[in-house]
Order: structure tokens, then C-alpha cells, then sequence
């Protein structure tokens, strides 16, 4: 048997999920994947509630604050902040984004974290867009159509590859572009 601690069991959870959707987070099912007994899960976390919310805190932590953080941090003005987006939004990990949104739909905790994602999200996306355009209300709109048109090209079918996805993110963009 191996040894795993807390880190582990969120990355295998993280995977799992990636991999085989919801229904395959369980602490059986995740036990059998480190290769670990379920009492090794009820060590590390204090119920499935608890490893949900973990494992909800790795995702936005990882796929909404930091890489909005890491953008911000480096990007010289508006534009290149909205460059740096539109790359690190092709370059996302649609499966692992697809089955968080999946489970939303039968996990409460789950929906909330998703809302939240997409508050934040939208909410700086709304703000550059403003920036960009000289006008928040319009910029509002722009952020809008921009985040509602990548979700909707990551859940279409069939499945877009990544040189697909980063085409379409940056036809919608012009478009957008050629309004200012």
C-alpha cells in the first residue's frame, strides 16, 4: 500500500473526475485509484463534504485565482492583460472545466463554487473589457459574450482540439474588437 496525504487524494480526486465524471467521486472509488485502504480518506478529511469543498478550493484556487493573479501580475496594460487571457483560456483543461460544470448539477457545494468561478471570471473579464472599450456598461456586455461564447465552444460536439478552441476564442475577440 502506498502513502499519500491530503495533496494526493485532491489530485487523484481532481483526475478522477477529469477522467470519469462525478459519478466517479467517491472515497471507494478514489481509494482504489492510490492504491490506499478508505480509511486513509477518513484520516485525511472529515467527510465527503469536506473533501468536496477541498477539492472545489484546489479547482478555483487553480483555474481562476491564480491564473487571473499571474496575468494581472505581468501584463503591462489592458491589452496584453486580455492577450495573456485569451491564451491561458484556450490552453485551459475543458475536461476537468466540463465535468466540475457536470457535477454542479447534482452537487450543491459544487454549483456554488461554479457560481462563484463565474462571478469572478465574469467580473474581471467585465472590468478589462470596460478598460478596453472606454465604456464599463459596454465593456460589461463585451465580457459577457466573450466568457458565454468559450463555455459554449467548450461544450460543443463534437469536442473542439485546442488549435480549434484558440480559433474561435480569437474570432470572437475580433469581433468584439472591431466594435471599438
Amino acid at each position: 500500500m502506498a502513502q499519500v496525504n491530503q495533496q494526493d487524494w485532491i489530485s487523484a480526486g481532481l483526475n478522477q473526475l477529469r477522467s470519469e465524471g462525478p459519478m466517479a467521486i467517491s472515497g471507494e472509488k478514489l481509494a482504489r485509484r492510490l492504491d490506499v485502504t478508505r480509511g486513509s480518506f477518513y484520516h485525511h478529511f472529515r467527510s465527503m463534504d469536506d473533501y468536496v469543498e477541498k477539492l472545489m478550493d484546489e479547482w478555483e484556487s487553480a483555474h481562476t485565482h491564480n491564473p487571473l493573479q499571474q496575468v494581472h501580475a505581468s501584463a503591462k496594460n489592458a491589452a496584453a492583460e486580455m492577450a495573456l487571457l485569451l491564451e491561458a483560456a484556450w490552453n485551459a483543461d475543458g475536461d476537468l472545466e466540463i465535468a466540475v460544470r457536470q457535477w454542479a448539477f447534482s452537487n450543491d457545494r459544487v454549483r456554488l463554487r461554479v457560481e462563484r468561478v463565474d462571478a469572478t471570471r465574469l467580473q474581471h473579464l467585465r472590468h478589462l473589457y470596460g478598460e478596453l472599450v472606454g465604456d464599463p456598461e459596454k465593456g460589461s456586455k463585451f465580457g459577457l459574450i466573450a466568457y458565454y461564447g468559450l463555455l459554449g465552444a467548450m461544450h460543443a460536439w463534437p469536442r473542439h482540439g485546442r488549435d480549434e478552441l484558440r480559433r474561435i476564442i480569437l474570432e470572437i475577440q475580433a469581433l468584439l474588437l472591431t466594435e471599438l
